[in-house]
């Protein structure tokens, strides 16, 4: 276990107790679990060396810190209406009607507050009427979908097909030759995650003590985009003959996973970790964004990987040049990074301590398809396309939860695919999760946030510990293959 700035200390002698089919698993979650979970001298020991760093009992920090601001939530309707009325020198609402298209009553009812707008096309339109962004209203923009067409039968997208395949088939290997191409980082010892000490705190942080402030349409635009030149020999060819406009849509047109859907989503774009607990802070992005950058740079790292004449030659950044272009991968603002949120889950019992994980195919997803992963991960974004999901789903446990049930109990109601809000208190498995949180018998923990230099998104790191009278309630009907893969 790495030690030093950035990383939690592990007391000497400790060595990760492996839990089934522990293969693959960073030893960083492993170290950490075991002082989180409790059990076994080992783990004892790392209890008391977390207990002095914490200044405190690992089972503390049930009080949650406040979100600072969150995203639109589209109840913002009628003070939108008023300022747009001001600006427009628009007198009466039957004026403002003729500009909304609607009746004079409704523009009434929205700017006392009488009715709300719970209709995101609705929503959309009213956006386009007054000239304004749909984010104005907790909405993304449109996704670019022109030339989702099924690519143009040519050597070029044979080619492009052929390398997502070797992606797909090697990340493992990949994974280790992009982590080789950087030697400032840090290495999360076991893995091929890399991070920088600003990134990760001095101990694990219970998630009540970390602060989400929402920064919306204040933040600048990601300096590199997947339109740059240099990105342009790896997104195939639309029927047309010229290469397609973003990486998106020639994964949607030549290679796509059954799950692929542009959402909204909560873009990283500030991070810090105090005494107090840590900081972040998010705007607006899709989940499209972060693909038509990432993947890009995994496409290309792939396409050097399988043309090297001779298999011990090691990728180097010369022949890289869209990875040079976007250079540092933990400048905020010079690309889009969305994290994932990763779980270790360790169901916690008298007869031994156990943790899953997650065979993901490469056939289901297009981020990380063919790897042993820890379960539940998934994007950190909405469960859903309407405001009113990006507003109350901006919360790390709340995507948690909705990963255990799409995840563990095979739940498609909770995937994302829905407008409609999710009852995080009387729904399952959250309410059972919840009371067991505020028992103290579920404890989440962040370990910090890294990087898979692959596929740089951002991963936050965390620890679920569960107690076995609690884990056995809520995922009772815990599945063994899901949408994704297999666990």
């Amino acid at each position: 276990m790495i030690g030093g700035p950035g990383m939690w200390p592990r007391t000497p002698g400790c060595i990760p107790r492996p839990g089934p089919a522990s293969g693959g698993v960073p030893d960083a979650f492993l170290g950490y679990a075991c002082a989180l979970s409790g059990r076994g001298a080992c783990m004892a020991r790392c209890r008391e060396a977390a207990r002095r760093t914490l200044g405190g009992d690992l089972h503390n920090g049930r009080n949650a810190v406040p979100t600072v601001n969150r995203p639109t939530d589209g109840s913002n309707l009628g003070d939108v209406i008023k300022t747009y009325m001001r600006a427009h020198d628009v007198a009466t609402h039957g004026e403002m009607a003729v500009v909304l298209g609607v009746d004079r009553t409704l523009v009434s009812k929205y700017v006392s507050g009488a009715r709300k707008c719970h209709d995101v096309t609705q929503l959309r339109r009213f956006a386009a009427a007054m000239d304004l962004s749909p984010s104005t209203f907790g909405l993304m923009d449109e996704p670019d979908e022109a030339a989702a067409d099924d690519g143009l039968a040519s050597d070029v997208n044979e080619r492009w097909k052929a390398t997502r395949q070797v992606l797909n088939r090697n990340r493992h290997a990949l994974s280790k030759a992009a982590a080789d191409l950087y030697w400032d980082p840090i290495r999360i010892e076991g893995t091929t995650c890399i991070t920088v000490p600003g990134w990760m705190p001095e101990q694990p942080v219970d998630l009540n003590a970390i602060e989400l402030s929402w920064v919306g349409e204040s933040a600048p635009p990601p300096q590199i985009t997947g339109t740059a030149p240099e990105a342009t020999r790896y997104r195939g060819q639309g029927q047309d003959g010229q290469p397609y406009n973003r990486y998106s849509q020639a994964i949607r047109a030549l290679a796509k996973p059954s799950l692929f859907e542009n959402r909204g989503s909560y873009r990283l774009l500030g991070l810090s970790w105090d005494p107090s607990g840590g900081h972040m802070r998010f705007g607006y992005t899709t989940y499209f964004d972060m693909i038509d950058t990432c993947e890009v740079m995994a496409h290309e790292i792939a396409a050097a990987w399988a043309s090297r004449k001779d298999l011990d030659e090691k990728v180097t950044l010369d022949a890289l040049p869209f990875r040079q272009h976007v250079g540092d991968l933990f400048d905020f603002q010079r690309r889009t990074i969305l994290p994932s949120v990763n779980t270790l889950t360790i169901r916690r019992a008298p007869e031994g301590d156990s943790f899953f994980l997650h065979r993901r195919g490469s056939a289901h997803v297009a981020v990380a398809g063919g790897t042993s992963h820890v379960i539940p991960a998934g994007v950190f974004q909405p469960s859903g396309i309407a405001p009113w999901n990006m507003a109350g789903d901006f919360d790390i446990w709340r995507s948690i939860l909705r990963e255990y049930s799409e995840e563990m109990l095979g739940n498609p109601e909770h995937d994302g695919s829905s407008g409609a809000p999710i009852d995080y208190y009387a729904e399952e498995p959250f309410r059972t999760l919840n009371e067991g949180r505020r028992a103290g018998k579920v404890r989440p923990w962040c370990l910090g946030v890294g990087i898979d230099p692959l596929v740089p998104a951002g991963e936050i790191l965390t620890v679920t510990v569960i107690e076995s009278d609690v884990f056995d309630v809520a995922f009772k009907g815990m599945v063994s293959r899901n949408a994704e893969g297999d666990l």
